[in-house]
């Protein structure tokens, strides 16, 4: 009788725990998405020399975040020990900016990538942002940026219009990142404050 009790007894445990597994199995992709930190200082620029950097700058200083600033020539060597927390890059592309700049989105995508390695290495927190909506996703060039600063960011900041096909929120469960969406450009400044 004993012995059918402690074998009853050792069922019932063994499925309870094969339950809290199963739980914690199920519950494992949401914990490692942690949510999204923003720190000041913050530097932004952008992969194609479109205005998303300014833009983004100003939306920030709009929603008190200080000190925040913006260059869309910023390099690797520009970054080390400035005392930076959080990088933003803005991805879409402006052929014009790029003439004006002398440079190609070849050469854009080449700085940024060495520019997100190098604020790894200093701990900074990299987002990788589309605020231009649509008109940044016309093109080859648009897409490169995009997926070529994406992946490599610790979370994606985008506005609603930018994902009016569903193309972003697809995407960042694809390379596993988050996905945090603003209003529009105008309300990105005040998405990062809440994020701090």
């Amino acid at each position: 009788m004993i012995e059918k009790y402690v074998r009853c007894s050792s069922t019932k445990m063994l499925s309870i725990m094969a339950g809290v597994f199963v739980c914690l199995l199920l519950a494992w992709p949401g914990a490692a998405l942690a949510a999204p930190k923003v720190e000041v200082p913050i530097i932004s620029t952008t992969c194609g020399q479109s205005p998303g950097a300014m833009m983004t700058k100003m939306s920030a200083m709009q929603a008190k975040l200080a000190p925040v600033d913006s260059k869309n020539d910023l390099n690797a060597s520009a970054i080390a020990g400035k005392g930076y927390k959080t990088l933003i890059v803005t991805t879409g592309t402006s052929m014009k900016g790029m003439g004006a700049a002398g440079t190609n989105v070849d050469k854009e995508i080449e700085r940024c990538t060495k520019l997100i390695e190098a604020a790894k290495a200093e701990g900074i927190t990299v987002i990788g942002a589309h605020i231009e909506g649509m008109a940044r996703r016309s093109d080859a060039s648009d897409e490169a940026t995009i997926k070529a600063i994406m992946p490599l960011s610790d979370f994606i900041l985008i506005i609603e219009e930018s994902d009016k096909d569903g193309f972003f929120t697809n995407y960042a469960k694809e390379i596993g990142k988050e996905l945090v969406v603003a209003k529009d450009a105008l309300s990105v400044g005040a998405k990062l404050a809440e994020m701090q």
